[in-house]
């Protein structure tokens, strides 16, 4: 009768701790899909078309908060290198630069540009230590070369939330943070996004 009953509550254990596995496991699939092409500008891939509908969008402040708008570091931004066509400094031949580079020192903090989740944070060979976020409407921000990643895959941020720290890291000559814009998946120039903070400090 007692080995019954050890049974049965170890049914239970296993059954609880498949249904909490369930949901962690898919918390992160559903939340980060949840309303991501709720407005007109989900399927716009133009970025001129991007760029006007922002700006005439009577809902600013809140896409100002739910998209990638604002320096990606906690002060002014200087660009080092624009997105585009360039000469690599260590591949020694024309690439095309798909991000900008902006001047900073190590240990710089980095923070997310909008709330969002982490989709990647970890490290590759040339964009060295790294972490990318999805936020809504099919935006993606890139944030390479850090010396420290600060947040987890699968964690939620909010905008200006710290989430590393400036390094050199991967293939550079120097510290700088690499930051990229994508959005269903295809690259934008991140430029004018830089711009879009619309006097809002938080």
């Amino acid at each position: 009768m007692k080995l019954f009953f050890f049974f049965l509550g170890f049914f239970f254990s296993f059954i609880g701790f498949a249904q909490d596995s369930y949901v962690e496991s898919n918390k992160y699939t559903i939340e980060t899909n949840e309303d991501y092409y709720e407005s007109e500008l989900g399927p716009m891939t133009d970025l001129n078309q991007i760029v006007s509908y922002i700006h005439s969008d009577p809902f600013l402040e809140t896409l100002v908060i739910s998209i990638p708008a604002g320096y990606p570091l906690r002060k002014e931004v200087d660009v080092n290198s624009f997105y585009g066509a360039r000469f690599h400094p260590i591949h020694a031949s024309v690439k095309f630069h798909r991000g900008i580079d902006l001047k900073s020192i190590t240990g710089d903090i980095v923070q997310s540009t909008g709330e969002g989740y982490v989709l990647e944070a970890g490290e590759k060979s040339d964009l060295g230590k790294y972490i990318k976020i999805r936020h809504k409407y099919g935006f993606e921000s890139i944030y390479g070369h850090l010396s420290v990643i600060g947040v987890k895959t699968g964690e939620k941020v909010s905008k200006n939330q710290f989430i590393g720290r400036v390094g050199a890291t991967g293939a550079v000559t120097g510290p700088h943070l690499h930051y990229t814009l994508k959005k269903n998946g295809n690259y934008l120039d991140p430029f004018d996004f830089l711009f879009m903070n619309f006097g809002r400090t938080e």
